[in-house]
């Protein structure tokens, strides 16, 4: 666990906001969440001031375990916890303190602001790209467990594969727990074997995806996607693109609307409208398949919006 002062330096004359982070497993150092969640702190502290506490835990157990900590008893000076990902079997007695959950859908809380980021469509998009890279329009998925969140990656990518006359052969998933997530080198076994039949790989595994990057720079004309931040420069030749989600930005304006007095509670969802999710291209095939993505965005965020309306919980 870390705390640390992080900001511009500035003296308030109100008191100093205490900001506490609660990371995935894993967590920095991942290439990807975790590393787009402190990229939002650091540009937070340019322009506002605070207390940094920081933990990576295990597991979801170990998650639940600190967070119910961190909440315990009454707080009089400001104090805003992140987390990222659910927690289940959370209370919601936070004891005067305003708590965002990043990539979680609604939990009915008073103080807690959840925020869902809207994938389907870039993942569509990603599919469709994949496609038009790919001879012979083949492609499977790799995630790291079987969540929620994962599923619609999931979806979006098959439907934009099928709506580009292309084929899913294989969804598998590296394990039952959140360890999926952080096991590069299985990643990279499993990857090894699908590549034997498949162009693209589709990771959405977190740092897992390393290894699906390492088993793709190994085989020849196979291909491979970054996720939740733009990780082209981790392979230039093999991942056609990265599936984004602007946690850097969200964090920024989440601490920016604390520290203004405008946390509002409640249920946050964001996607390709917004800019807060959007498929980044590899500059490498950009001119290859920009047009064709351009055809196929509106098919993209119409059918981002039936999966929607079939997955209401």
């Amino acid at each position: 666990m870390l705390v640390v002062v992080i900001g511009c330096g500035q003296q308030e004359e109100r008191p100093l906001l205490q900001v506490k982070v609660l990371y995935p497993a894993g967590g920095l150092g991942d290439r990807s969440y975790s590393d787009a969640l402190y990229e939002g702190l650091v540009r937070a502290s340019l322009e506002t001031e605070f207390t940094l506490t920081d933990a990576t835990p295990q597991d979801v157990t170990e998650a639940v375990s600190i967070f119910e900590g961190w909440t315990e008893g009454e707080v009089k000076e400001p104090e805003l916890l992140l987390a990222l990902g659910n927690l289940p079997g959370a209370t919601c007695r936070f004891g005067g303190r305003h708590v965002v959950i990043l990539d979680s859908a609604k939990i009915p809380c008073p103080n807690l602001k959840t925020i869902e980021y809207r994938v389907f469509a870039p993942s569509f998009l990603a599919g469709v790209a994949a496609m038009a890279v790919a001879p012979q329009k083949t492609a499977s998925i790799l995630a790291g467990m079987d969540l929620p969140v994962v599923s619609t990656f999931v979806r979006g990518f098959s439907a934009g594969v099928e709506y580009a006359g292309g084929n899913i052969l294989a969804v598998e998933y590296l394990a039952e727990t959140e360890a999926g997530f952080s096991d590069p080198e299985k990643a990279r076994t499993v990857a090894e074997r699908l590549y034997l039949a498949t162009e693209v790989v589709f990771p959405v595994a977190g740092g897992s995806g390393m290894g699906v990057f390492e088993a793709a720079k190994a085989a020849k004309g196979r291909y491979t996607f970054g996720m939740d931040v733009d990780q082209a420069w981790l392979g230039r030749g093999i991942i056609i693109g990265s599936v984004v989600k602007r946690f850097d930005t969200t964090v920024m304006q989440v601490i920016r609307d604390e520290e203004a007095g405008k946390f509002h509670a409640g249920a946050l969802s964001l996607g390709m409208v917004e800019e807060a999710t959007l498929l980044v291209l590899n500059e490498r095939y950009a001119e290859q398949v920009k047009a064709t993505l351009e055809a196929a965005r509106d098919m993209a965020l119409s059918a981002e919006a039936t999966d929607l309306a079939a997955h209401l919980p």
